[in-house]
């Protein structure tokens, strides 16, 4: 019977796994009852693997639909299986909207939330199209979004600022600032992509930000709107919150990760010289 981990595994070994996967299908990463969730298929493919279910430490709770290209799980095992191991025997165990791209070991402090420098997160948006295959990976959305105003707007939430106005109830966060380090906003073929990167997020705060710099670039509010729900921190200033299928957590940044996180390209779309810094330059943000 499997059983989670007694008290004396806090002596055991560290190990992380870089996770990927498709967010439609999940009600988010955080284990709820009744609920199928990312970190509840990792319990118990792990499970399975070590013999013990460990307690999970993740570097974001993504929500339902989210996806991640780069999610950060660390956990102790005295499991002596050997690391190479872990990502082909636990990619047969899990279901195919969950992939573990590598497992490494870390030191014994090491903890996948606590130690993360930054979380750079990464939003898509296109025009509805005649292709449903995008429906669950972009937010195609059903009126026009001008790039330019978009750019803008987008680049209006960098900075440190109070972000209380753009979390969602229910958020455990007593705190709400938050220094937004680095903001891009770029174009390929129909697709819009917006980058953030900050040390933290707050819930729903991405989405809530994407939804108001559409609301500005489409003309439905003025640009100071941004402005003015950082300065009053009053929700009634942010109306639209993108929906989840076009957010994926992209990266996580390590001051001293023994390894290297795959980052992978968005859909193989190329990046535009000079515009996208390299996990070197972006801790250099920090």
């Amino acid at each position: 019977m499997l059983v989670e981990p007694p008290t004396d595994f806090s002596a055991a070994p560290q190990v992380a796994l870089q996770v990927a996967y498709d967010g439609t299908h999940f009600q988010g990463y955080q284990v709820q009852p009744g609920c199928r969730t990312v970190e509840s298929e990792l319990k118990k493919a792990l499970g399975r693997f070590l013999g013990h279910i460990p307690s999970l430490i993740c570097a974001g709770r993504t929500d339902a639909g989210v996806h991640a290209y780069c999610q950060v799980v660390s956990f102790r095992t005295a499991s002596p299986i050997p690391l190479e191991r872990y990502a082909q025997a636990l990619n047969r165990m899990l279901p195919g909207d969950v992939r573990v791209l590598q497992a490494f070991a870390v030191p014994a402090d090491f903890s996948a939330r606590f130690q993360a420098k930054a979380r750079h997160y990464r939003y898509i948006l296109a025009p509805l199209s005649q292709t449903p295959t995008l429906r669950h990976s972009v937010w195609q959305t059903p009126f026009e979004v001008p790039f330019e105003p978009l750019a803008e707007a987008w680049h209006r939430v960098k900075g440190p600022h109070n972000f209380k106005a753009f979390c969602k109830s229910g958020s455990y966060r007593t705190n709400f600032d938050i220094d937004v380090r680095w903001t891009h906003c770029w174009q390929h073929e129909s697709y819009v992509v917006l980058e953030i990167l900050a040390e933290s997020f707050l819930y729903n705060m991405v989405r809530s930000l994407v939804g108001s710099a559409v609301d500005v670039a489409r003309g439905k509010y003025p640009l100071h709107q941004i402005a003015r729900a950082l300065e009053t921190q009053d929700r009634q200033y942010v109306r639209l919150t993108a929906p989840p299928q076009g957010l994926y957590l992209y990266h996580v940044l390590y001051p001293d990760l023994p390894v290297s996180l795959r980052v992978p390209g968005v859909h193989d779309w190329p990046v535009p010289q000079g515009d996208f810094p390299d996990s070197c330059e972006k801790m250099a943000i920090l």
